[in-house]
């Protein structure tokens, strides 16, 4: 009788085992025909709908993920804000069981010349380059290869504050600590030095830009400097 008794038992156990299973696999199965529903924050230009699926998809078939009771949110933005072009992710569950996600992605601010060149966002973050046809960024050169780009973006925010320079902006060079800026309609150099006092160097850059419209005798001048106490030093060739 304790031996019927046993058999019992472990019928038992293993009929609550493949029942706990099947309940399991029914539920992934559930899961996985869930619905994505994708929201960008902004125009994107690096993601489209069906890229964001497909790494979500993955990220969802996941073992990590399919092994826990409900499913991991917060790991779903981790793994998304480690893609180099979004800033941010948020993922939620909705009433009906789908998935909603907003992305963010970031936005490039100039071009780092580099092989292969990249993009720099406002706050520093640096992400690959793809060509975007009408996207125009100033180009940013250094010799400095373990610059962390965040004082070179900050620069360039302050700069791109005045029309003039935003419009005029081509190139931005670091070189040790001193940062110099070609411009897209005059020929020379221009030393900003340091990006302290910058709006006073902006507006004597402008001045002397503006005197150079009207004036020959201001033309020809291979580089002007800026870092010197309320005056520019132009240097002839």
């Amino acid at each position: 009788m304790k031996i019927n008794k046993a058999y019992f038992f472990l019928a038992f156990m293993i009929l609550v085992l493949i029942g706990l299973s099947w309940f399991s696999l029914q539920r992934n199965q559930v899961r996985e025909k869930q619905n994505i529903l994708v929201d960008f924050t902004q125009s994107p230009r690096f993601l489209d709908t069906i890229s964001v699926n497909k790494m979500l998809t993955q990220y969802w078939s996941a073992k990590s993920v399919q092994e826990k009771d409900s499913l991991d949110l917060d790991m779903l933005e981790d793994q998304l804000k480690s893609v180099d072009v979004i800033e941010n992710a948020e993922v939620f569950m909705l009433h009906e069981g789908d998935l909603a996600v907003s992305i963010t992605e970031r936005i490039p601010t100039f071009i780092i010349e580099s092989t292969p060149p990249l993009f720099g966002d406002a706050k520093g973050a640096v992400f690959p380059y793809v060509a975007i046809e009408d996207l125009e960024l100033p180009v940013f050169k250094t010799d400095n290869s373990s610059s962390t780009f965040v004082s070179t973006a900050r620069l360039i925010e302050k700069l791109k504050l005045d029309s003039f320079i935003s419009t005029e902006l081509e190139t931005l060079y670091l070189e040790g600590s001193t940062y110099k800026m070609q411009l897209k309609s005059y020929p020379f150099e221009v030393v900003l030095g340091s990006p302290s006092l910058l709006n006073e160097k902006i507006e004597k850059l402008k001045v002397f830009c503006a005197f150079q419209n009207v004036q020959d005798s201001l033309s020809g001048y291979k580089k002007i400097n800026l870092t010197y106490l309320n005056q520019v030093v132009a240097i002839t060739p």
